[in-house]
């Protein structure tokens, strides 16, 4: 249930839905043919400009059984199309499009609507496909669980169950830092990346312009002062010895801190 797969089978509405884009022409789709596992659709640019169009493809499973998604996206193409042109473009489909994971991949027994369309949310075209295969029962922890209605937030029982295991937080502590833990995690605890944790919500706050309680305020800390620090190495395009040495001085060994950047 990750980004349009949620919001899809939750029945939230989003501003943009996935696959959404604005174009200097219109297009339309029809002529949606099936044979077999091949669908194909005709797409015309019937605008006055030059342009292109991205034709996604989804499926959407039975309903019935395991938990899954409303619907997934399994294909697209991107065409381009002069005013007044048409084309037919076409998909094949394989049996792991049709298949979930349960110990193995399978394919459930069942009705598939296949849908075309420019966005989740946008799908004129449709059709069905019916397919052999297993018919898997939905496992205990299912019933009345956040997975099978979507309904507020899952709680931490609900993911352990479905996971089959047991969360045990692991807290790491001052002498044992490595390059996969986060200033957020060691400013409890360390003098220099408590400063580091201020430099970074200063410098994001400024570049923001908006208050701590914003959303792009909050999603960049998260990416930044939430991050591991080797992702900070990565993405920052911090190189040399800065963040190793900020490590070492984190773990409480100021000097050999600064003998690390300076090495670089």
């Amino acid at each position: 249930y990750t980004g349009y797969r949620y919001y899809d089978k939750a029945g939230k509405d989003v501003r943009w839905p996935f696959g959404y884009g604005l174009s200097y022409t219109a297009f339309v789709l029809s002529s949606l043919r099936k044979e077999e596992n091949r669908v194909s659709v005709t797409v015309t640019n019937t605008g006055s400009s030059a342009g292109a169009e991205v034709v996604q493809l989804y499926v959407e499973p039975p309903k019935e059984g395991i938990h899954k998604p409303l619907r997934q996206l399994k294909g697209f193409r991107k065409v381009f199309l002069k005013p007044g042109e048409s084309k037919e473009i076409d998909f094949v489909l394989k049996d792991r499009d049709f298949a979930f994971w349960q110990d193995t991949w399978k394919v459930q027994k069942g009705e598939y609507t296949v849908c075309i369309g420019t966005s989740c949310k946008d799908l004129p075209l449709k059709t069905c496909m019916f397919k052999e295969g297993a018919d898997p029962k939905a496992p205990e922890h299912q019933k009345g669980s956040w997975y099978e209605s979507l309904e507020g937030i899952p709680s931490l029982a609900d993911l352990e169950a479905a996971a089959g295991i047991k969360y045990e937080e692991k807290k790491a502590s001052k002498g044992s830092y490595t390059l996969e833990n986060t200033v957020s995690e060691m400013k409890e605890h360390s003098l220099v990346m408590k400063i580091m944790y201020k430099a970074l919500s200063v410098f994001i706050g400024k570049s923001v312009g908006e208050g701590k309680d914003s959303p792009e305020y909050r999603m960049m800390m998260e990416s930044s002062a939430g991050a591991p620090l080797r992702s900070l190495m990565i993405t920052g395009g911090i190189k040399g010895g800065a963040i190793p040495g900020l490590l070492e001085m984190a773990n409480g060994h100021f000097f050999k801190g600064i003998a690390r950047m300076i090495k670089g």
